[in-house]
């Protein structure tokens, strides 16, 4: 399974940005052609995460800021990567070992090119870290790609996890080293009865960070007779985790609900190692892990740091709660042991329909993290939230219920999507389902999903709604809850495919068209009335600084109510919207007049809510401080968005266009997102970020540097005479800010220019830009 013992022989074909389109003979051939095309874009990002998953960051990067490298060295050891790698790799069948091991020998002959030609970018020249890998180190990396939406995120945590001593309780970790959940997406699939032709098509628009590992690489991977499939990878991922093939295709989008839990323990007075569990009291076990080290001075050296287990999980050190006398957190994660992962996105991408796609689902039950949306040839659309979660009983379900709403630790905790139970409590535990993939976790036949002719859709809001005339109710609030507001990205989901579904004419290009029109669905409902009451209001006061509305008003009465490069108004806007926060843009109160309602979910709430007579004009007060805050940092009212909101590619800046959420866009694109990037590459200087906008707009000086949000766009329908394909990767094919492909996919997006997906012979030898290579090791 070696490289020593074989030899891998590869064809690749770049066509235009850069796109890989590889062909081996054998498993292990195409996974050498896959590991080289990408190491070639990612090698040292890939690089990174492997010493981040070895437990070396410190070794090579000193203790971190506020000591984060030494966290998250002791939490990967705590949650036992290195150690399951081999476990991972021997759960899987010959095909998916043999693909890991040429990928294996094709990141290192790359490397080896690159180490020859001093091809590696100026931060990471010469490291010592980069450096040739085993298989084991991939393996490694694909525990930590489970645990993308629960362990990696609590790693930092879990190594500041010190019991307390007789000096009293550690410090709780900064808020800083709880990393970021899950991310956010668009995913439509449209069933035979909404489109021109009658087959079905499917559009992906994933939102990730435009920097760092969770990036996708766009390919095309072949083995004649076995698999045939064009999509994205993550960095570093072998095959394709989301795209299409002769006969299917599919998006994801992160599921909004829950891949771990974190559990409260009652601690036994004067023992903070031991907890009660029902009736009688338990010990926690202890286990010593020792990481290097580099210090000031350039030398290394040793530190050990005793960390603790519950019998759920490892203990953490939450921010502002830690670890006290009377009460500690303990964590376990639905996907530490998914050794399913692999085999679910490989067998997807064999599948030849919807029955063979389902099946898989249905026999593997190994996604991880997101929910799925497919449509097939023949007009059959589906989805699905098959992702890893935990099984409660009824009992539990209707105390996690009343916890989150009467509990403010739990409730807190939800509003960062982190489910906490009573780990005293035995009627907490999770329960276990022969049915299931893995003790504790729910069953396939327990997933929510749904079958469709014309169109399913979801934009990361829970099962419940993903047709505007469908409710999946009856699941596990783990899955999410139901009932709920939906956010206002959601609707405008909702809102589109409902009509591009009931004209019954749809096709890619009109998919396409729709997710990057950039209409604002908060403006069309609120921005006329806000006009109104701003003319109305005359001069006011914010901050200590008069300000006419007049000009505002009559800016917004002008825009076009797009987020467009040419839109003047956009700006403004956002402002005014990112004075509310995402409770009450689901809800009456200072924004809305209407309050949300479960039967109306899709157009409510909505009207523009009146003044309050004790408050006073919350709605002229947003608009008056959205003034002050553009002009603080440099943007002129009238300035289209083109110019002051821009994606940074290297020494160029490129005008974007795109919204956030509170615009109430479909095309999302902001300078920060729901899912943080784990990576040391360094990012290009960000500018001074007003401090009232940190966590809405991130409005900074001269507008909005984006570095988060729609990244692969894809259009697929599957016709008789195959696949028909559009779309772009809208942060560029590679992390080499000198290679060409790390900004033509950004001028493209900017230009809403995108591509044919190439995936015909016939088509790939046609393209203008091709280039061919055959490798051999």
């Amino acid at each position: 399974m070696t490289q020593g013992d074989r030899t891998y022989e590869a064809d690749i074909r770049w066509t235009t940005h850069g796109v890989a389109h590889i062909r081996g003979a054998g498993w292990g051939d195409l996974g050498f052609g896959q590991g080289y095309a990408c190491a070639r874009d990612h090698l040292p990002t890939l690089a990174d995460q492997i010493v981040k998953v070895r437990s070396e960051r410190a070794r090579f990067h000193g203790a971190g800021p506020d000591g984060a490298h030494v966290g998250s060295d002791l939490g990967y050891r705590a949650l036992g990567v290195v150690q399951r790698a081999p476990q991972l790799r021997d759960a899987q069948p010959d095909r998916i070992r043999h693909l890991v091991s040429g990928y294996t020998a094709g990141y290192n002959a790359w490397l080896a090119e690159a180490l020859e030609t001093d091809a590696l970018p100026a931060w990471c020249s010469g490291a010592e870290w980069v450096r040739p890998i085993d298989e084991l180190d991939l393996w490694t990396y694909y525990v930590d790609i489970g645990l993308l939406a629960s362990g990696r995120n609590l790693a930092e945590i879990i190594g500041r996890a010190e019991a307390p001593g007789p000096e009293g309780p550690a410090a709780p970790s900064p808020v800083s080293a709880l990393g970021g959940g899950a991310g956010a997406s668009n995913g439509w699939a449209f069933g035979g009865d909404a489109t021109a032709s009658g087959h079905g098509l499917v559009v992906a628009n994933p939102h990730f960070p435009w920097g760092g590992e969770a990036r996708f690489w766009e390919c095309h991977v072949t083995v004649p007779g076995e698999l045939d499939a064009y999509g994205v990878a993550l960095i570093g991922a072998p095959g394709v985790q989301m795209g299409f093939n002769a006969d299917i295709a599919w998006a994801h989008t992160f599921s909004r609900g829950h891949r771990f839990t974190l559990a409260k323990l009652d601690l036994v007075p004067g023992a903070p190692t031991s907890y009660r569990y029902g009736d009688e009291e338990r010990a926690m076990t202890s286990h010593d892990e020792t990481i290097e080290v580099l210090g000031d001075d350039g030398t290394v050296t040793p530190l050990t740091r005793t960390l603790w287990r519950s019998h759920h999980g490892p203990m953490v050190n939450l921010p502002l709660l830690g670890w006290g006398l009377e009460q500690g957190f303990t964590y376990r994660d639905a996907n530490l042991d998914n050794d399913h992962v692999m085999a679910q996105f490989l067998g997807m991408c064999q599948a030849t329909g919807m029955d063979e796609f389902q099946a898989v689902f249905a026999d593997v039950q190994g996604m991880p993290w997101v929910n799925t949306l497919a449509a097939d040839r023949t007009g059959r659309a589906w989805f699905i939230d098959a992702s890893a979660t935990p099984n409660l009983s009824p009992e539990a379900i209707e105390r996690f219920h009343d916890r989150i709403q009467n509990d403010l630790i739990a409730g807190v905790l939800f509003e960062s999507r982190v489910a906490l139970l009573d780990g005293s409590d035995p009627g907490d535990e999770w329960q276990d389902d022969p049915a299931a993939r893995s003790p504790g976790l729910l069953p396939y036949e327990r997933f929510p999903q749904i079958e469709n002719r014309d169109y399913v859709v979801n934009a990361n809001d829970s099962h419940w709604l993903n047709h505007a005339a469908t409710r999946l109710e009856g699941f596990s609030p783990l899955h999410g809850l139901e009932g709920t507001a939906r956010t206002l990205r959601t609707r405008q989901n909702l809102l589109t495919a409902q009509r591009l579904a009931a004209a019954g004419d749809l096709t890619i290009d009109g998919a396409i068209a729709a997710v990057l029109s950039n209409e604002s669905l908060s403006a069309e409902l609120l921005c006329d009335d806000v006009i109104a009451r701003a003319r109305a209001a005359g001069p006011v006061t914010d901050q200590g600084v008069e300000i006419d509305l007049a000009p505002a008003a009559d800016v917004l009465a002008a825009w076009d109510r797009r987020c467009d490069l040419d839109s003047i108004g956009a700006s403004l806007w956002r402002e005014f919207m990112a004075g509310f926060d995402s409770k009450q843009m689901q809800a009456a109160g200072p924004l809305f007049a209407v309050d949300f309602d479960p039967a109306a979910p899709v157009t409510t709430p909505h009207e523009l809510a009146p003044p309050d007579d004790l408050a006073g004009d919350t709605i002229v007060a947003a608009l008056a401080t959205a003034v002050r805050l553009l002009d603080q940092a440099g943007v002129a009212l009238d300035a289209p968005l083109g110019d002051v909101q821009w994606a940074q590619r290297g020494e160029h800046r490129v005008p974007v266009h795109g919204g956030y959420e509170g615009d109430g866009v479909l095309n999302i694109l902001a300078p920060f997102g729901a899912l943080n990037s784990l990576s040391l590459e360094p990012p290009a200087p960000l500018p001074p970020v007003a401090p009232e906008r940190t966590m809405t707009s991130g409005i900074a000086t001269g507008g909005y540097r984006t570095t988060y949000g729609t990244s692969f766009l894809m259009a697929v329908e599957l016709t008789d005479a195959g696949p028909n394909g559009t779309g772009l990767l809208a942060y560029g094919q590679s992390g080499d800010a000198r290679s060409p492909h790390h900004l033509d996919g950004t001028e493209a997006y900017a230009a809403k220019a995108t591509r044919p997906l190439l995936f015909t012979d016939e088509a790939i030898d046609a393209d203008p830009n091709l280039i061919h290579r055959t490798l051999r090791i």
